[in-house]
């Protein structure tokens, strides 16, 4: 476990003069990928003839838009607003103080250029319908209760709803049901400005106006720039799991979907907790290299170097018991003493947390103590230099080298085109070339094979969506089957008095395994077929010229990143022991009565994450792949177009563009261009 902490720390390790320098060779890595298929791009760039520039100018665009991003999760009070500041280096920019009302998703854009330059904050609230369905039935909670028939908790469940909505509505008067549904935004972020939007306020509206906005802003987008990272990325905050209303369940899980990595931030003092299993319910469909767990908080224990070990053998544990994905990282650290680091406190820190980051440091970099500074060794010892790593490695493998093989394969078909051209000219000017293809003939063509591949697609698509569906709702049918059996046998063996509880993580797994096939199979359909395209079109560049030209070939499309289902973490009754459970079971009597109502009751449940699977999910693979293909037939149709319209420029032509010794150095330079962009290609 130290190895894991030591080892990335080594490489990052901060200068031993104060302030502490904060160097990421990760991300470094990034910065210098990016820029260096930049650099191709441009000499791509000064080789080609005006409408090739323009379009890879789209291509450089794409390219700079990478903003890999990474959401934090966690309990309320497991430190992720803390470890967040801490990984961007702003102690204190986003406030840690968190209304235990707040539902406010906030991202972090990083480096990123905001899509209104004049705007560097924006929030976003609540819209009438959230606010209607909270009201209505306490949400999530709230439906529970009403399908358990718990009258008292769903009493409890409105009134509390009734005060925050009295809260929000004394604060913001008239203007609470204007503000539903619309956003504000600003040219700055500073302290007051996040204090009204994300930060507790008391009960009484201060001077300050702090919390004013908090109960009704449901996420928030901040712009900031820091030169210490040397590439763009979003890290996005999100609220604690534990929610009386679960309202933040569904927002987290939403944030969860839209990134790519998570960090799910754990409490060193209380980890694993009960709670927790919803943060583990969450990542349990995800591969172990999008996943980072974070303890925190090791600054609150009192011997870490013996403590850590046997939390680490706990967490893989329970890990292993909730069928999370093997091997995910674990990393052990603080946030508060990455943050005294970054903010000159080191000297202030409590003397337990001294203590502790003595003991640990010894543990963890025995081998540095005698050569690091006190600053040096607490930064390493916070975790946070660790974490930055592994989280820039995980970008870096995922959607920064995707993006780049993408751009790269359209800018090789790109070069390729005009390599093609650029022989017919040669042939036309020897000779020894005559066409057969008019534009009207290859527009027909293009045509045909857009319709053929379309359809095919669109058939095979719809068998494997089929089949998946079927597969889900028989393993559905099984999975309340035997729950139900399971309850007949537990009544016949206990009594109706005896508490009963049955795991849906079968289910789960179950749903999980179906998706998984469902996914490796559209996969295939879509390489089979985005392959077949890929061929056609080559072959036509072929029939259009009359030529051969050897080493051509067309880079075939690849479907970009689907994300997992996270919703089938998402929380349902048998997963909760709550009093209203209890309730549930107490008010039943009778064999049949239990079956029937339980049977009702877990399909409601699990209807909607079936249901999310069925439609959202297939959605999103429909949408994904047919646009994959769509794009790259677009794209081939308006490069062959040109091709054919410019290869009637004569070579002497493009000699009197570009000057006959460029003509020449051209031809050199654009082989060269093809084999720097045959790497990123791969």
């Amino acid at each position: 476990m130290d190895a894991v902490n030591a080892e990335q720390v080594a490489q990052v390790a901060p200068a031993a003069d104060s302030p502490i320098r904060r160097t990421f060779p990760g991300l470094a890595r990034i910065a210098e990928a990016v820029q260096d298929f930049e650099d191709v791009l441009g000499d791509f760039m000064s080789l080609a003839d005006p409408e090739t520039a323009k379009k890879l100018a789209r291509i450089q665009q794409q390219t700079r838009e990478i903003e890999p991003s990474v959401t934090v999760i966690g309990q309320i009070k497991a430190g992720k607003t803390s470890l967040v500041n801490a990984m961007i280096g702003a102690p204190g920019l986003l406030p840690t103080d968190v209304n235990p009302w707040t539902s406010v998703v906030t991202s972090l854009h990083i480096n990123t250029p905001s899509p209104d330059p004049n705007v560097k904050a924006k929030f976003k609230f609540f819209d009438g319908a959230e606010w209607d369905r909270l009201i209505s039935n306490g949400g999530r909670i709230g439906q529970l209760a009403a399908r358990a028939g718990a009258d008292d908790e769903l009493e409890k469940l409105r009134l509390q709803v009734v005060a925050m909505r009295e809260k929000a509505r004394a604060r913001l008067g008239r203007k609470f049901e204007m503000l539903l549904g619309t956003e504000h935004r600003y040219g700055k972020v500073d302290d007051a400005l996040l204090k009204r939007y994300v930060c507790v306020g008391d009960e009484e509206l201060e001077a300050d106006d702090q919390g004013r906005f908090v109960d009704i802003t449901k996420s928030a987008d901040l712009y900031i720039e820091r030169a210490d990272i040397p590439t763009s990325l979003c890290v996005r905050d999100t609220p604690g799991v534990n929610d009386t209303f679960m309202m933040r369940e569904q927002i987290t899980i939403n944030a969860v979907r839209d990134s790519r990595t998570c960090i799910v931030v754990l409490s060193a003092h209380q980890a694993l907790t009960t709670m927790d299993m919803a943060l583990i319910r969450m990542i349990a469909h995800r591969a172990s290299r999008e996943i980072i767990i974070f303890v925190n908080r090791i600054d609150e224990l009192s011997d870490p170097a013996s403590q850590v070990p046997e939390i680490h053998r706990s967490i893989l544990e329970t890990l292993g018991k909730n069928n999370a994905p093997a091997n995910i990282d674990i990393i052990f650290g603080s946030a508060q003493w990455a943050n005294a680091v970054l903010s000159g406190t080191i000297d202030e820190m409590p003397d337990d947390s001294t203590n502790a980051a003595i003991n640990w440091t010894r543990s963890a970099f025995a081998d540095r103590v005698d050569t690091w500074t006190a600053e040096h060794l607490v930064w390493a010892a916070s975790g946070v230099p660790a974490l930055i790593e592994a989280l820039a490695q995980r970008m870096f493998e995922g959607p920064v080298l995707e993006t780049l093989q993408k751009s790269a394969r359209q800018a090789l078909n790109l070069a390729q085109s005009l390599d093609v051209v650029d022989q017919v000219r040669i042939l036309e000017q020897e000779g020894a070339l005559t066409r057969s293809m008019t534009p009207e003939a290859l527009d027909a063509e293009l045509t045909r094979i857009e319709n053929d591949c379309t359809e095919r697609l669109l058939q095979r698509t719809n068998l494997a969506c089929a089949d998946f569906t079927n597969r889900i709702d028989q393993s559905y049918e099984r999975f309340l089957e035997r729950a139900t059996s399971s309850l007949i046998e537990h009544l016949q063996t206990n009594g109706e008095d005896a508490m009963w509880h049955y795991s849906p993580l079968g289910l789960r797994m179950l749903l999980s395994s179906s998706y998984q096939v469902l996914l490796k199979k559209m996969h295939a359909i879509a390489a089979e077929v985005n392959g077949d395209a890929a061929r056609l079109v080559a072959d036509l560049y072929g029939r259009t010229f009359s030529i051969t030209v050897e080493g051509f070939k067309i880079e075939v499309p690849v479907v970009t990143y689907i994300p997992p289902p996270i919703n089938l973490g998402q929380t349902i009754a048998l997963d909760l022991q709550v009093s209203w459970w209890k309730g549930w079971w107490q008010r039943r009597r009778g064999y049949q009565a239990f079956a029937e109502d339980f049977y009702k009751l877990i399909r409601a449940e699990t209807d909607p994450i079936i249901n999310d699977l069925k439609t959202i999910q297939i959605a999103l693979f429909r949408e994904r792949t047919q646009k994959t293909l769509t794009d790259f037939l677009h794209e081939q149709r308006e490069l062959l177009t040109s091709a054919l319209a410019s290869s009637d420029v004569s070579i002497a032509e493009m000699k009197e563009l570009f000057g006959v010794n460029a003509w020449e150095d051209r031809q050199a330079g654009l082989a060269t261009v093809m084999d720097e962009l045959s790497v990123y290609a791969d």
